[in-house]
């Protein structure tokens, strides 16, 4: 309980501090947001990423994030938590980008903490075959429920914030949440079966039995 509670207060407190970085910033602090751009830098480029983009695409959108993050610095208020309100700004960014080029979202990757130490060539193969199929169906999963699946996963998001970032109410989010998964899972579990039958190796006799079950010598 005491670990519990230790982690409650140092997370309270960097939520805290992160909301002054954005003042110190505006009131000329050149480290605050250095601050900030080193602590979001991986989760909006990780945002990023799981949606499919090009690496160029990725660089360019994350600097036009950063640039919005700074031209908007006044209207962020620090009575509220400061991720929510980034990543409002990096969703935006992302559909801005979408209407104008009309590309739809991509995938984004649902595994987390894959650990594997010495995988074998085997399962590397079959991994890499789980991705290249998770790919593809969350690319098949409705806009809606993609990001809010996106930003349960990137940032960790709750409920309640992911819905102010989508400007959806809570429920919705819930809705697409629990869609989104059950989704997946049913085509997953398709998969394996199909892939279960497709390898079955029922049907085939031992070696050196007959019929009858007798096993007889090879001369």
């Amino acid at each position: 309980m005491p670990a519990l509670q230790t982690q409650a207060t140092d997370a309270t407190v960097v939520d805290l501090e992160e909301r002054s970085w954005l003042a110190a910033h505006r009131r000329g602090d050149p480290q605050a947001f250095a601050k900030l751009m080193q602590a979001y830098r991986k989760p909006l480029y990780s945002f990023l990423v799981r949606q499919g983009l090009e690496p160029q695409l990725c660089d360019d959108l994350f600097q036009e994030i950063f640039l919005k993050i700074h031209k908007s610095a006044h209207q962020y208020q620090a009575s509220r938590p400061l991720s929510p309100w980034i990543f409002t700004i990096a969703v935006n960014t992302l559909r801005d980008h979408q209407r104008k080029k009309s590309v739809p979202l991509a995938a984004v990757t649902l595994v987390e903490d894959v650990v594997d130490v010495q995988p074998t060539p085997e399962r590397s193969a079959d991994l890499a075959a789980t991705m290249d199929w998770l790919h593809q169906a969350m690319g098949d999963l409705p806009q809606a429920q993609a990001e809010a699946l996106n930003l349960s996963l990137v940032k960790g998001l709750k409920i309640k914030e992911i819905g102010a970032v989508l400007g959806l109410p809570v429920n919705t989010i819930k809705s697409h949440l629990r869609r989104a998964k059950q989704t997946l899972l049913s085509a997953f579990q398709s998969r394996q079966q199909s892939h279960r039958a497709t390898h079955s190796p029922s049907g085939q006799k031992t070696s050196g039995q007959n019929r009858s079950g007798e096993t007889h010598e090879t001369l």
